[in-house]
């Protein structure tokens, strides 16, 4: 594979993964929301289904899907040049 098939083909998993944040944003949008989701969030009563299914969501979404976007898209536009730019640039300042 060359590299700009191997850029192509992440910008694709980029995609891919952003349509699956939609759904799983979606899936959360739909989800009830608890008249005690505050108690629940502060440990004072326990989550129900939802609530636990919401904040599981949410957390990939944070901390790992959009995240894993991000990295994606970096990778699949970035060129040699800047990469060389990049590296003097940082080289510069570290002497």
């Amino acid at each position: 594979m060359t590299e700009g098939e191997t850029q192509a083909a992440l910008a694709g998993i980029a995609l891919d993964l952003v349509a699956l944040a939609d759904r799983l944003q979606r899936i959360h949008d739909e989800l009830p929301t608890a008249r005690n989701r505050d108690a629940m969030l502060e440990h004072r009563v326990p989550r129900d289904l939802a609530t636990e299914v919401c904040g599981v969501i949410e957390a990939v979404l944070v901390d790992e899907v959009r995240p894993a976007i991000e990295y994606l898209e970096a990778a699949s536009r970035i060129t040699a040049e800047e990469l060389r730019e990049r590296f003097e640039r940082d080289r510069g300042g570290s002497r």
